[in-house]
């Protein structure tokens, strides 16, 4: 009985650590993971408990307009029928083993990319079997193809862009920001992205073109960087949006300087300069970098709406910057009107 009683004593003096083990577990489990976006919310709620106010909804909002889908970007008409070089029976070339290629199982499954450096290496194995003395007889056949096949590169550039996988992943505007600036994933993607564009500029055969694709396939880092500074700049917007006039908020439009001043002088400091302009940096840096691809491959479509959503994208990084430049003046003025010099204690 007395064994019993002492193991009951010591149940309940353990009971409040439990307790408060088991509190911090639901709200570690309840708690939304922290990412590059995450100093922007912390700044909104610190300016509103500095200045007794409700903190400003941030949303992800207006969305821009998403990377158009497959099949818009398809383009009208038909390719080259295989058939037609198949009835033409060039097994005396090179590429008469790639036609048959093309027509396997497997070749069918070729898409985006791929098929289109297929496409490139048909053509010229075509220009090359032409020149053949046995090819004498289908002379003008071959150059109907050849013809036919040269003013179909448009075409095949198209569906290549419209339907390669791996290069929708890193163009899309993914789902959720970047948790933290990663220097070597950014640097792997934008080089495999960057080994794409400029074969793209000049295509031919390729051994590593399945490699880049692969890269960017299994990375979501140029996606999540592009909705990473899409989100800054929509959460900051809003943020400058919904504060009240600073120097009447805190009491700076009176004799002296109140408290309340100082602790907002304070969160600036700190909680923007400090963490939310640290990111800022971190991010446009990086997408000052992945800007000039964008405009290179909407140079490089032909289809309109694929050039201009990537042209609006490139142009996120500029306006990121104006806003945080914008969010900045309302603070500058309180600052002046407060007579703090920034940086003083």
């Amino acid at each position: 009985m007395p064994g019993s009683v002492l193991r009951i004593v010591k149940t309940y003096q353990c009971l409040p650590l439990l307790l408060a083990v088991l509190a911090g577990l639901v709200l570690t489990g309840c708690s939304q993971p922290e990412n590059i976006i995450t100093s922007v919310h912390t700044l909104n709620q610190r300016i509103a408990s500095t200045l007794d106010t409700d903190a400003v909804q941030l949303s992800y909002s207006p969305r821009p307009a998403p990377l158009p889908a497959v099949r818009q970007l398809k383009p009208a008409g038909q390719p080259v029928g295989m058939s037609l070089l198949t009835s033409l029976r060039l097994g005396h070339c090179n590429v008469g083993q790639q036609i048959a290629q093309r027509n396997s199982a497997l070749g069918r499954l070729e898409d985006g990319l791929m098929r289109l450096q297929g496409d490139i290496k048909l053509l010229q194995g075509l220009k090359e079997c032409i020149k053949q003395p046995k090819s004498a007889p289908l002379v003008d056949e071959l150059q109907r193809a050849i013809e036919a096949k040269s003013r179909q590169l448009q075409f095949d550039t198209a569906h290549a862009l419209a339907t390669d996988k791996a290069l929708r992943n890193a163009l899309d505007i993914g789902a959720e920001p970047l948790q933290k600036v990663d220097p070597a994933a950014f640097n792997t993607a934008l080089d495999a992205l960057t080994q794409i564009v400029n074969w793209l500029q000049q295509p031919g055969p390729q051994p590593h073109l399945h490699e880049w694709r692969e890269q960017l396939a299994q990375s979501d880092y140029l996606n999540r960087l592009s909705r990473s500074v899409v989100s800054m700049r929509l959460k900051l917007r809003q943020l400058q949006a919904g504060l009240p006039p600073l120097t009447r908020a805190t009491g700076c439009d009176s004799k002296g300087v109140p408290q309340r001043a100082k602790v907002l002088r304070n969160v600036f400091m700190q909680f923007f300069i400090n963490d939310v302009q640290a990111d800022l940096a971190l991010l446009t840096t990086q997408f000052q970098q992945y800007q000039p691809l964008l405009r290179q491959l909407a140079d490089i479509s032909p289809q309109p709406a694929l050039t201009g959503y990537l042209v609006r994208l490139s142009e996120q990084g500029q306006q990121l910057s104006k806003v945080s430049k914008s969010f900045v003046q309302p603070w500058q003025e309180f600052f002046a009107n407060c007579g703090f010099t920034p940086g003083e204690d």
